[in-house]
């Protein structure tokens, strides 16, 4: 079949959310003319997710190149499944280093107000608490954070204690966002993570700019699926570590 020059933006949530949350930016995208799809992670183990993922960037590289775009938790089987992708972003996402448990580096990830937003129950699936509103959309409309918070999901995923041999962010070209006004997850710990990035962009929002800045993270997206889209695209990745911060003093 032949594949058209036209990306597609897969985009994966993050813990405990589903593919809804990112309406505002698929919206967007398709104003912009982008083609965009969304991808549910079964969120019922770690091994599923990351076929999730292999499974949609699969499907939309018949049609042509894939920017496939994590949110938080979505970093870590974007990592371990979108190694065919062209472009990955990671949007306040984790980026798991070769090597290293993801697991033991999570006290470094969590801001410590988050472990009070969620609980454990007796089969063992993650829930998130009222108190989990604030945390994850504080400088989102009340009325999305509302509709987010209904549609919640259990989660029996975990983050996984065995190390990626082989992240696809080490092979595959990939820009960070950094959320500076995220309290879900450190931000020293999201510079830490951009700075294995080509590209980084720094937003002052929330942890949940699909909510709080959908303007801003759609430009993102719409530049990186032009880059891809580009017939140079795969020839002029050394110029690719060019950074980018919307914000003075990056």
């Amino acid at each position: 079949m032949h594949r058209s020059p036209t990306p597609t933006v897969v985009l994966v949530h993050g813990a405990n959310h589903d593919g809804w949350c990112w309406t505002p930016v698929l919206e967007r995208l398709d104003r912009a003319g982008v083609r965009a799809r969304t991808v549910d992670l079964p969120l019922d183990s770690y091994d599923a997710d990351t076929r999730a993922v292999r499974d949609a960037v699969a499907d939309a590289r018949v049609h042509g190149p894939v920017v496939l775009v994590a949110h938080s938790y979505g970093g870590l089987p974007v990592s371990a499944g979108g190694h065919a992708a062209d472009r990955l972003v990671f949007v306040a996402a984790r980026m798991p280093l070769p090597g290293r448990s993801p697991a033991a580096l999570t006290p470094e990830w969590n801001h410590p107000g988050f472990r009070e937003s969620w609980s454990v129950r007796a089969d063992g699936a993650v829930t998130l608490t009222a108190a989990a509103r604030e945390v994850l959309y504080s400088g989102s409309p009340p009325a999305l954070a509302e509709s987010a918070a209904r549609r919640w999901r259990p989660m029996w995923s975990r983050v996984p204690e065995q190390p990626l041999a082989d992240p696809a962010w080490c092979t595959v070209p990939s820009l960070y966002v950094v959320c500076l006004g995220d309290r879900t997850v450190r931000v020293e710990a999201q510079r830490a993570c951009a700075e294995r990035a080509e590209e980084r962009v720094a937003l002052d929002c929330d942890h949940s700019p699909f909510f709080s800045a959908p303007d801003e993270l759609t430009e993102v997206l719409v530049r990186q699926a032009a880059s891809v889209g580009s017939d140079h695209d795969r020839t002029d990745r050394a110029d690719a570590g060019t950074t980018r911060s919307t914000v003075p003093g990056w």
